[in-house]
């Protein structure tokens, strides 16, 4: 027998025979069976664990282990490894984690130190590491958690880089606690609601960067409110259940709207919605039972944290199923089409009044200009700064885009001057032209700095970054002691998507 359960048991009869002498009426303890229950003060300073009296009624499962058997289990795997199996770890919270008010504000789950001696501040403590509450639900309060609260905790365990701790974003959850903010929730054991693929969508190369639903609401829940992220996310589950306006969704704009959780058929409090999002490739759909409760799908697209409340994919088609159990989700390879999405002709006199123009130094700035042969807006002048800008254009749905204008120089411009005639884009730019250079712009390159007679700067692709986005394309002359005249005609921006 190692000397830790000689000390237990030592500990144990100790303490029955001080609580005989007393007098004293124990509560039947069910549960793990050595371990003593009764005064929590007695062994301060030793490392074996007294269950309170309190927790005695719990009906904590006989397979409950300690801290320090905890720490031995993670002392077993390899680092970065996981148990695999999910434990009831017991003990005393030790302290709080700097990150833990952070965490509970910002995602909803605990970071703490337990031990198994109350008080001890014992060196082989084990952390519960960004854990919900009971019942998998989120924790609204800090207070929540306190030292010297008595905890049961319930995860699978890890050897974080030498750090002996729960599986973290809310794998684990505190079962039972002491703390009275915990215990009106805490009647019954609950399970993390793990995502399980199902078989049949093993087969489908899922990307590993997925993730689950659980993994959704926590992107979400980092946004402020009404913000989305830039990149997009595949995040997978099961159809909890439809949104009340999928029928008519499908039906009138072909997009449906349901709401998802990671375990099939919980009902779950904590699930994600898709938003208006097309079929398979961004197809519209045309039946309202290609989504049905229990379908395991994946949605490709970006999110969102709508209004602060409700965590969702953005909207307007801009998301898709990418993959369905469902057999009437299964679309053709759909064939992207071409849309206009800004065309003017700057010739026609008052066309430049669509357009910011900032004048930013110098004497000229964009203007419309005619002759009896030659209309079209131009700039030209030394020692000017001066942008032309476009109203707002709206890529979202486009799979690329691109820009097309029809120009010419007064003179070829030589390579050293090149820097002066720009066209540039920009998806922060806010509208009020006193902020233009506040922007981060993106050079669009590709057309010549040659073109003295009218001609077609060719599709010219507008940056990655910039696609699904708002943005504003501008034409910036910034000019020193060597100027030419810009001059502009016919403006096209173009898109591929799978919209109509």
């Amino acid at each position: 027998m190692n000397t830790f359960k000689q000390f237990s048991l030592l500990a144990s009869a100790v303490i029955g025979v001080m609580f005989a002498a007393c007098e004293m009426n124990v509560p039947p303890f069910v549960g793990p069976t050595d371990r003593p229950v009764g005064d929590t003060t007695i062994i301060a300073n030793t490392d074996s664990l007294i269950i309170p009296e309190e927790a005695a009624e719990w009906n904590i499962p006989a397979e409950a282990i300690d801290v320090l058997e905890a720490r031995e289990i993670c002392a077993g795997l390899e680092s970065g490894a996981t148990s695999g199996t999910k434990y009831y770890v017991m003990g005393y919270v030790k302290k709080i984690h700097s990150k833990h008010a952070e965490g509970v504000s910002g995602y909803g789950n605990a970071q703490f130190y337990m031990e198994n001696a109350k008080g001890a501040n014992s060196s082989d403590d084990f952390m519960a590491f960004q854990v919900y509450g009971p019942k998998g639900q989120k924790i609204t309060d800090p207070a929540a958690v306190e030292v010297g609260d008595f905890v049961v905790i319930y995860g699978e365990l890890t050897n974080y880089n030498g750090i002996y701790e729960t599986v973290g974003k809310g794998a684990a959850q505190i079962w039972k606690s002491t703390n009275p903010l915990l215990a009106e929730q805490s009647d019954k054991p609950s399970e993390p609601e793990v995502l399980i693929i199902p078989e049949e969508a093993k087969e489908w190369n899922i990307p590993a960067e997925a993730i689950d639903v659980l993994q959704a609401r926590e992107i979400c829940a980092s946004l402020a409110a009404g913000d989305s992220t830039e990149d997009k996310y595949y995040v997978m589950g099961y159809v909890k259940k439809l949104h009340n306006s999928h029928e008519s969704g499908v039906t009138t704009h072909g997009n449906a709207q349901f709401y998802m959780e990671n375990v099939k058929g919980k009902n779950s409090n904590y699930d994600f919605m898709a938003f208006q999002v097309y079929g398979p490739n961004g197809t519209k759909i045309t039946n309202p039972a290609v989504v049905e409760a229990g379908d395991f799908v994946v949605v490709y697209g970006r999110l969102t944290n709508y209004m602060g409340n409700t965590y969702e994919t953005t909207g307007k088609g801009s998301a898709y199923i990418w993959k369905s159990t469902n057999p009437l989700c299964v679309e053709p390879e759909p064939e992207p089409v071409e849309v206009t999405i800004f065309d003017i002709d700057l010739s026609t006199k008052g066309k430049i009044d669509t357009f910011q123009v900032a004048d930013l130094a110098g004497t000229e700035k964009w203007k419309h200009a005619q002759s009896l042969t030659n209309k079209r807006t131009e700039i030209k002048g030394a020692n000017n700064e001066d942008w032309l800008i476009t109203p707002v254009l709206d890529l979202t749905g486009m799979l690329e885009a691109s820009l097309n204008f029809k120009y010419k120089f007064s003179d070829t411009i030589l390579a050293e001057f090149q820097d002066q005639y720009e066209v540039l884009i920009s998806k922060d730019y806010d509208g009020d032209v006193a902020n233009v250079n506040n922007a981060t712009w993106i050079e669009i390159s590709g057309f010549s700095y040659e073109t003295t007679a009218y001609s077609e700067s060719g599709a010219l692709s507008l940056p990655v970054e910039m696609i699904g986005q708002k943005c504003y394309i501008a034409w910036k002359y910034k000019t020193a002691e060597t100027a030419h005249t810009w001059s502009l005609k016919n403006i096209t921006v173009k898109g591929m998507t799978f919209e109509e």
